[in-house]
């Protein structure tokens, strides 16, 4: 069965370079005016002024997709208009950040950048390069780090937020250059280190990647998703006794930690110690009940241990969360096709195949349907179409193999055949392919 194995990769991105910086400020709490917000030994009087900058800066942002722009601008102007300093600025950014208000703290932020002068103005660059990164906005984030860059050329941690946004899009040769010059300038940066791990391990590079996970372990210790990454390089080596260790180790010290139960999870489950899989799923649940991919898996997990009923209830809820879920939607119409319930099964796989036509999972088990209903013309369709996409997927080599046995066309059964049962993970996934 199709199943979300995504490991998750945890990038550590830098915070902040100067003490002021800490974006996660406690204990600042915004009623309906600013009465009561002090920088230092003063006070900003003109509360009128202050309430009147944040709501337009709200409403601009939230009516407008391109508001975030636009609100810089306003905020620019008004600032400089009615007195208010880059310093008022920071701490306006500074609420936005406690009520989860992120795309008005970049606005905030960028302004107080554009009004501000020496560590401040760096500072605030940075902050709002990590903001645009979280909130989604990439282009702008490495806008913002290349301003700190320009600023101060020897800035460590924008050297490594850069390279994770570069390797995040694609550009994994240019994030390799930035963390190299920031070890250059600091060797026992631990986000670069742990950052430059997650390059050599996207990129196949498993042997440079542990020594850079080994790296981040000797100076930190205790540092959890570095912990959990290298847990997860560990089990795609093999050495799963050795990934069971450091899963552990990060949930002793961290219980509630999302991507160690969820990564432990899948490896239990693929160990078919299902019982203890389950126990991880739900840990993962009750911190994050919306979790996705957790949710998909433990359908699949329930499906496997013959709960229907149960994997059935999993798959619909995530289907309610995400309707454009395609695996889910090919995991539930295998469900429903090993229940007999074709047409509903056929649903499923048309409309996963209408968000995403080649996914080959579902082509594959479309093909299935088609050869159980003896529609062997348009099940060859299906597979070919899925070969199209995957040539050597294990599943579609096996079941298409099976389809041109029965149709007597020797010579090629036999060459699809060789394709999927030479593969390694073939005696392990052979249950599956029995259809």
């Amino acid at each position: 069965m199709g199943k979300k194995n995504c490991f998750g990769t945890l990038f550590d991105i830098c915070l902040t370079g100067i003490s002021f910086g800490n974006i996660n400020l406690a204990g600042i709490v915004w009623k309906n005016d600013f009465s009561g917000l002090f920088l230092g030994d003063s006070i900003f009087m003109d509360l009128d002024a202050l309430n009147k900058l944040v709501f337009d800066v709200v409403e601009i942002v939230r009516k407008d997709e391109n508001g975030l722009d636009s609100g810089v601008d306003f905020a620019l102007a008004f600032s400089r208009e009615n007195g208010i300093s880059a310093d008022y600025l920071l701490e306006l950014a500074k609420i936005c950040d406690s009520r989860r208000m992120f795309k008005e703290e970049y606005v905030f932020l960028k302004a107080c950048a554009s009004l501000a002068s020496g560590e401040v103005r760096v500072e605030a660059y940075f902050l709002s390069g990590v903001i645009a990164y979280f909130i989604g906005l990439k282009k702008k984030a490495l806008e913002e780090f290349r301003e700190v860059l320009r600023l101060d050329p020897e800035h460590v941690n924008a050297l490594c937020n850069q390279g994770i946004v570069l390797a995040d899009i694609g550009e994994k040769l240019e994030a390799e250059k930035l963390y190299k010059r920031a070890l250059e300038l600091d060797s026992e940066h631990v986000s670069t280190h742990c950052n430059y791990a997650n390059l050599f391990y996207e990129l196949g590079e498993l042997e440079k990647a542990e020594s850079e996970f080994e790296k981040v372990l000797k100076l930190d210790p205790a540092h959890a998703n570095a912990r959990c990454n290298y847990a997860n390089l560990l089990a795609d080596l093999g050495r799963t006794e050795e990934a069971e260790v450091q899963f552990e180790n990060v949930l002793e010290k961290v219980p509630e930690h999302v991507s160690a139960n969820y990564n432990y999870a899948n490896l239990l489950r693929q160990q078919g110690r299902l019982g203890e899989a389950e126990y991880h799923y739900s840990e993962v649940l009750k911190v994050s009940p919306g979790h996705l991919n957790t949710l998909c898996n433990y359908g699949n997990l329930l499906s496997e241990s013959g709960r229907f009923d149960e994997a059935e209830a999993q798959y619909r809820l995530v289907l309610r969360l995400d309707p454009g879920d395609v695996d889910t939607r090919a995991n539930y119409g295998q469900l429903l096709f090993e229940l007999g319930r074709y047409r509903e099964a056929e649903f499923q796989y048309q409309e996963a195949l209408e968000t995403d036509p080649f996914h080959v999972p579902t082509l594959c088990n479309y093909g299935n349907l088609f050869k159980r209903l003896g529609m062997l013309r348009k099940a060859e369709e299906k597979y070919r179409e899925a070969l199209e996409q995957d040539p050597v997927d294990i599943k579609t080599c096996y079941n298409y193999s099976m389809l041109l046995f029965k149709l007597e066309r020797v010579d090629e059964a036999k060459e699809h055949y060789l394709k999927a049962v030479s593969t390694k993970d073939f005696l392990s996934e052979l249950p599956a392919f029995m259809l």
